[in-house]
């Protein structure tokens, strides 16, 4: 999750505005979809080499467009080595339903480290915001103010565990065009939905800080 660069919206209508930006708006999504779409028909049409090249070029093109739109080259450049690990990650696997594996391993990982976060009583939620926010960390010392980012945290993690699961389960079953949709439809809704849950811990932390809120 990238640190928030604006206040935390209040409204309702504000916090969705917050988070459809946050996962790139309208052409951010459609943007960061193409690769994967372009490998799942490519894959279907004409097999997995013909499939990894038109995903690197269509990553090529869309981190091009990134650019000209003046994003930070960092994403730019990631969005396309991402493409290219998943098609080396193919080739080694020697199927074309292994441009998903790293994708499905790296989203347990990052559920994993959600969960002991929260069990070592550092949510890692809490922790992105308040020092992305240059906020400290205080609200580790009131009981109420953790817990609401270890909500938020929890849920992150649990969407990850989803993830995995679902797309774990369509990578045994040999099931590449429905891995290749399940990750876009698992994608920007359900971390919108998080970003949506986040806002809402955020809200209550700040209105205890703001409220000197003691210890409860």
């Amino acid at each position: 999750m990238k640190p928030p660069t604006e206040p935390t919206p209040q409204s309702l209508q504000e916090q969705l505005a917050y988070a459809w930006r946050y996962v790139g708006g309208v052409t951010g999504t459609i943007l960061a979809t193409i690769p994967i779409a372009v490998f799942v028909v490519a894959n279907a049409l004409a097999g997995m080499w013909p499939a990894i090249g038109a995903a690197v070029a269509s990553a090529v093109i869309v981190g091009g467009v990134q650019l000209l739109q003046h994003e930070k080259p960092a994403a730019a450049f990631a969005g396309l080595g991402g493409v290219v690990l998943a098609g080396a990650v193919a080739v080694l696997v020697g199927s074309a339903k292994g441009f998903y594996l790293w994708g499905i391993w790296i989203t347990l990982a990052i559920g994993l480290a959600l969960l002991a976060s929260v069990l070592v009583r550092r949510p890692l939620i809490g922790l992105i915001w308040s020092v992305g926010n240059a906020h400290g960390t205080s609200w580790r010392t009131d009981r109420r103010s953790r817990r609401y980012y270890d909500v938020a945290t929890l849920f992150w993690a649990a969407l990850c565990f989803i993830r995995f699961a679902v797309q774990n389960w369509l990578y045994v079953a040999d099931e590449t065009t429905w891995l290749g949709v399940a990750r876009i439809a698992m994608g920007w809704p359900l971390t919108l939905l998080a970003v949506l849950v986040t806002v809402w811990a955020v809200r209550r932390v700040d209105g205890r800080r703001a409220g000197g809120s003691p210890d409860r």
